[in-house]
Parts: structure tokens; C-alpha cells; sequence
């Protein structure tokens, strides 16, 4: 079997039906992005250990001292960096929203100086980036909420409209229905 077992189609799976049912029988490995097992480590694609029955069964204090069960026990609380990091991220996009909200008056180099964040804001791109894509998020949704709302008023607008028409189209049809009725009493023979 050349391809592990995360990349086979269909067709080679029905293939190697037997090779695929002795790896799979005692599976030792688990793959981490697709979840299938196996008992060689070369047949997975991100192949992670199973750990042993003994070590699952015991409660999570003695599991964080098997290696094996490390990686799969819940994460601890942020660090401390972490929590720095998101704190600046919400200063610099509450800025951003301030910013957009309050009227474009003319920019002078003062106003500019103090707009910019501290450079300890900024020292992680990362965190910078994301922030600014959770803003455009936010400026799309604002956009399309704005376009259904002037939607929703033209609308509105027009059943107006067509109710106010709507006691003359009534009185229009009952017109032409007395009409109708009189000629037609006119030709009886």
C-alpha cells in the first residue's frame, strides 16, 4: 500500500480491503486531521499515538503526567501574554470605531500623532491584522444591514403607496361592474 490511508479514493480503498482491515484491527496511531486509525505509523498522514487504556481511565490530574495524554486534555487558562495581546487588540479596534464615527474634519499632523497607538501596541502583527479584519467584518455587516434597511423603507414606501390607490381601484372595478351589468341586462332577448 504506497498512499496512507487518509488519501485513498474509493477505488483503492475496495482494493486493499484486507491490508486496510489488519492495519486497522489493533489500530496504536490515530490520524489528527481526519480521526482514522491504524497500527503503522507510516500509513497516516498526521499520524498521533493512541494512548494506553490505563492511561485514559485515570482521572485528569495523573493524565497530565502521561505523555501521550498531554496534547489531548483541555487547554489550561490563557497566558498571561495572550490576554495582553487581546487587551490591545480591543483598545486599537475601539479607537478604529471612534474614529470612524466621529465626523472627517481636516487631519493635522497633531491629531494624526495622537490617533497612532503606542508602539507596544503594535508590536504584534498578528494581533493587529485580525483586528482589522474583524473591523471590515464589522463595516460589511453595518453596510449590508444599512442596504436591507434602505430596501425594507422603499418598500414600505411603495405598499403605501398602493394602499392610497387602492380605495380608487376599488371604486373603479364596482364602476365598471354596474356597467357590465347593465349592458348585459340590455341584450337579454
Amino acid at each position: 500500500m504506497a498512499k496512507s490511508l487518509c488519501k485513498m479514493n474509493r477505488k483503492q480503498i475496495a482494493d486493499n480491503l484486507g491490508e486496510i482491515h489488519r492495519l486497522v484491527s489493533d489500530a496504536k496511531y490515530i490520524c489528527r486531521s481526519c480521526a482514522r486509525s491504524s497500527s503503522a505509523k507510516d500509513s497516516l498522514c498526521k499520524p498521533a499515538a493512541i494512548p494506553p487504556k490505563a492511561c485514559q481511565n485515570q482521572p485528569i490530574e495523573q493524565q497530565k503526567s502521561c505523555a501521550l495524554l498531554a496534547e489531548a486534555l483541555p487547554k489550561q487558562a490563557q497566558t498571561e501574554s495572550s490576554i495582553q495581546k487581546a487587551q490591545s487588540v480591543r483598545r486599537v479596534v475601539e479607537r478604529v470605531k471612534q474614529k470612524a464615527a466621529r465626523p472627517q474634519p481636516l487631519i493635522e499632523a497633531q491629531q494624526t500623532e495622537a490617533a497612532l497607538p503606542d508602539v507596544g501596541e503594535l508590536s504584534d502583527k498578528k494581533a493587529i491584522k485580525s483586528a482589522k479584519k474583524a473591523l471590515k467584518k464589522y463595516y460589511k455587516q453595518q453596510k449590508k444591514l444599512l442596504k436591507l434597511a434602505k430596501k425594507q423603507h422603499k418598500l414600505a414606501k411603495r405598499q403605501h403607496k398602493l394602499e392610497a390607490q387602492l380605495p380608487t381601484q376599488i371604486a373603479i372595478a364596482t364602476a365598471t361592474s354596474e356597467l357590465t351589468d347593465t349592458r348585459s341586462g340590455n341584450n337579454i332577448h
